[in-house]
């Protein structure tokens, strides 16, 4: 019996380290995929998706290895743990304090938030407005059945609502006047408004990209991004681009804005930001799933420089949790 079962703790010993090296191994050929042929593979964007996961596991590939011996692998996880490093460091040590430019007519409150299509919770969204108090919100998702009394509800505060579900479930709030923009083909799922701040006008847009999943909405999400880098490239005015890109800051698509427009949270945000799915029962304080990667996302033009930017904990009935910057106007 006894030695049933060491042969059994040694059988299990060897199937762990066989897949510490499967884990190794194809997080290495993950990281040179991504290279070539990139995000042409479904492998390597789901790979994308959930990066930060994937190097999290590094760590008890790396115990693994130490405890059997196992040189290789060891240098192998180390190296793999140093690419996370370098990837991801900014997010990952504390930044020095941006200095507020301590005057609110030159700062402008940002939120953009996926509301859900199916969600009906008026009330509890404009409790949450009202907390967070940003000048301009992105809504993705949005239906008639959520913006009529959603409106009602913020009417006072925010008397400026862009919304016309016939181009879209894609809207803007704001305490600001809001001149519409034009809508590109590309965009049709997305709103533009040029926002008449005390500090001067901005062109704000609400975005929501396609799905990645299949090669067709990757396409589709790849035309999207294209024509939003194009947008920011040809616009010379202060430029804010928000919403639900249904996509990772590892990807390529995003790569294509990123070039354009700084990513607010890379700048000054702190850990990775998770967005989705905020998956939790009815009234529950906490989630059931979730969330496990960043999706939605604020970027700026160089005529704004990020404050501070953070996540909301509850989206109230979205999949989605809100997300809420703060930005400067610069030369104002």
């Amino acid at each position: 019996m006894k030695g049933l079962l060491l042969s059994f703790v040694g059988f299990l010993g060897r199937l762990i380290i066989a897949a510490a090296w499967v884990f190794a191994v194809a997080l290495t050929v993950w990281n040179v995929l991504r290279i070539y042929p990139g995000d042409r593979w479904l492998f390597v964007r789901l790979g994308n998706y959930f990066a930060p996961w994937l190097f999290m596991a590094l760590v008890p590939a790396l115990i693994v290895a130490l405890l059997a011996h196992r040189p290789w692998l060891t240098r192998i996880a180390l190296l793999l743990g140093l690419v996370f490093v370098i990837r991801y460091w900014p997010l990952l040590f504390p930044r020095l304090p941006v200095l507020s430019a301590g005057n609110n007519v030159s700062e402008l409150r940002v939120m953009t938030f996926n509301v859900n299509y199916a969600n009906r919770n008026a009330s509890d969204i404009a409790d949450l407005t009202r907390a967070e108090s940003p000048d301009v919100i992105a809504m993705q998702e949005l239906k008639q059945g959520l913006a009529a009394p959603l409106r009602a509800e913020l009417a006072s505060e925010y008397p400026y609502f862009l919304y016309d579900s016939s181009q879209g479930l894609t809207g803007l709030i704001s305490r600001y006047p809001l001149t519409a923009g034009s809508i590109l083909p590309e965009l049709r799922y997305s709103r533009s408004a040029s926002v008449e701040t005390p500090a001067g006008p901005v062109t704000v847009w609400s975005v929501h990209l396609a799905t990645a999943l299949s090669q067709p909405g990757w396409q589709a999400q790849r035309r999207m991004a294209a024509a939003v880098a194009e947008m920011a490239e040809e616009d010379g005015e202060p430029l804010v681009v928000m919403g639900d890109f249904n996509t990772t800051d590892q990807t390529e698509n995003y790569g294509l804005v990123a070039d354009e427009l700084t990513d607010v949270h890379w700048s000054v945000g702190r850990g990775f930001g998770f967005t989705f799915p905020d998956l939790r029962r009815y009234g529950a304080d906490s989630p059931v799933v979730g969330p496990v990667v960043r999706i939605d996302h604020i970027f700026v033009s160089e005529h704004l420089t990020p404050q501070e930017i953070h996540v909301v904990p509850s989206g109230h009935g979205s999949d989605h949790r809100p997300v809420v910057a703060t930005l400067r106007f610069n030369g104002r």
